[in-house]
């Protein structure tokens, strides 16, 4: 259970998320702080501290706490508390998070056609059929899908990639109900996935990197170059 510091700074924090909080806006005082959520100064202080290693703030010793512009300061580490912080998810967050999770599986689609062995190809070709018997049940689908994903990322090599695409899907698990409707009938398409495995035989990186963006995208309504089909 988060404690009085800790549920202060994801209110603040949600506030810098949200815009509530804007950059060069400054923190109302350490007093103020306290009297208005009812806790003591040293939680207050606690807080600031947890804010200013998000990247959050900049504070400033004598002087006033200012908002920091938080897509110039902080970490991936924001991002699940991005979209946590918006409540009912926002459009334009769920927008953002598609078009990266289209970036990583298109690139990884891209080298899987050059450096998946046949057991790799084989695992995920595995991982299709279990897709196709699990049609109109989007949990178990969801899972698959994750799954297939961290295994394509596997074939890359490349462990920065890795670490990112763990947040990704921390983002997707963390949201897990939210993400449902992805795989319900007339949205997630088990085709995307067969015409990788397809791909990847044919060692046809063009036709990968396309299936699996267009997997990515199929969500928000756009195709694999990242358009509204005409």
């Amino acid at each position: 259970m988060a404690n009085t510091s800790e549920r202060l700074a994801s209110t603040l924090r949600s506030a810098i998320l949200t815009g509530r909080l804007r950059p060069g806006d400054a923190l109302p005082s350490e007093r103020d702080l306290a009297e208005t959520h009812e806790v003591n100064r040293s939680s207050v202080r606690e807080a600031v501290k947890r804010l200013e290693a998000w990247g959050l703030v900049q504070v400033r010793h004598g002087g006033a706490t200012k908002v920091r512009d938080f897509l110039l300061s902080a970490g991936i580490d924001l991002i699940p508390h991005l979209l946590e912080a918006s409540g009912p998810v926002a459009p334009e967050v769920l927008h953002d998070l598609h078009e990266v999770r289209a970036m990583l599986l298109g690139w990884s689609a891209e080298q899987a056609a050059v450096k998946a062995d046949a057991a790799s190809i084989s695992r995920l070709d595995a991982l299709v059929r279990r897709m196709e018997d699990a049609r109109g049940k989007a949990a178990t689908l969801q899972e698959l899908d994750y799954e297939f994903f961290q295994q394509l990322v596997a074939i890359t090599g490349n462990r920065v990639l890795a670490l990112f695409a763990n947040v990704v899907r921390d983002v997707y698990l963390a949201g897990r109900d939210r993400f449902l409707p992805m795989y319900g009938p007339g949205v997630f398409e088990v085709g995307h996935h067969q015409r990788l495995v397809g791909a990847l035989r044919a060692r046809d990186p063009a036709a990968a990197g396309a299936a699996m963006r267009a997997h990515a995208l199929s969500p928000i309504g756009l195709n694999a170059n990242g358009k509204a089909p005409s």
